[in-house]
């Protein structure tokens, strides 16, 4: 069996959902990099010469506490705010651009985050805010992405692995972030996570399409599957019935639900390491 006919074998959904799943893998630890990093960033290094003599090497940026708290929250000032704004605009011109393009994107600014750094704190928050205003499409575009691509049946499971991805992201970031910038230096957090997102950006635009019946290597069954076995979508002159939806209570209480998971979440990977060091 040829590597053409394996291809074609595998069903797209579970490789679209492979992707999802790293694409959330890429965005979280965009996001949470600088937590480890900024660690690096500040803190006064101990190093011990080839004569057994040890010295203190002092920190890249004396940033104060409170300058430190300013750079790691910027991020989720813009993310917050367009939340909203970035599903209308995932449904207009559809998921799969902005969800790797906002990947792509966050990752290319990422790169630059040493330079802004050496800047000053002004040009970082800056930098960080136009990342966290790029990736403010990831979730609202992977919702719609398996709106079409994920039948009723598998529409849970796909979804489920593929944003499981972003705790997995979190997870790795929070390991092996540390040990980069101590046996490289805290610049590479930004390099490697940088190109390592921009090589999934590529692969995510050669192997995805916006719908079944769009992609190139799809079989006739799959995409006729999908199609007569998805939910059908809202029609754009269908009003939004936005007074239901506010004085629901269960809409409510997902939304408070939700809130506090990703406080919790935030917190964790923004404050923890600085909380090692500092406390520890």
């Amino acid at each position: 069996m040829t590597l053409s006919n394996i291809q074609q074998r595998i069903p797209k959904r579970y490789v679209l959902g492979l992707l999802g799943f790293f694409g959330l893998f890429n965005a979280f630890i965009l996001r949470a990099n600088l937590s480890i990093a900024i660690v690096a960033m500040v803190t006064p290094m101990n190093e011990t010469t080839s004569n057994n003599i040890s010295r203190i090497i002092p920190a890249v940026h004396n940033w104060s506490t409170t300058t430190q708290n300013y750079i790691l929250s910027s991020y989720f000032y813009t993310y917050c705010l367009f939340q909203v704004p970035a599903g209308f605009l995932a449904t207009k011109y559809g998921g799969r651009i902005l969800f790797g393009g906002s990947i792509g994107l966050c990752a290319f600014l990422t790169l630059f985050t040493p330079l802004c750094a050496q800047a000053g704190s002004g040009a970082l928050i800056f930098l960080r805010l136009l990342e966290g205003l790029v990736s403010t499409c990831v979730y609202p575009a992977l919702h719609d992405i398996w709106s079409k691509w994920a039948p009723k049946s598998d529409k849970s499971t796909l979804a489920t692995f593929a944003f499981s991805g972003a705790y997995l992201g979190t997870f790795i970031i929070l390991m092996f972030g540390g040990v980069i910038a101590a046996d490289w230096s805290w610049e590479w957090v930004f390099y490697l996570s940088g190109l390592f997102c921009l090589v999934w950006t590529a692969i995510w635009f050669y192997f995805t399409a916006e719908l079944p019946s769009t992609h190139e290597t799809i079989s006739e069954e799959e995409a006729k599957y999908i199609e007569e076995n998805r939910d059908q979508a809202i029609s754009q002159i269908d009003t939004i019935p936005w007074k239901d939806i506010f004085t629901s209570l269960p809409v409510w209480a997902i939304i408070a639900v939700h809130f506090g998971t990703n406080w919790s979440l935030f917190l964790i990977f923004n404050e923890f390491p600085t909380f090692l060091v500092k406390s520890l």
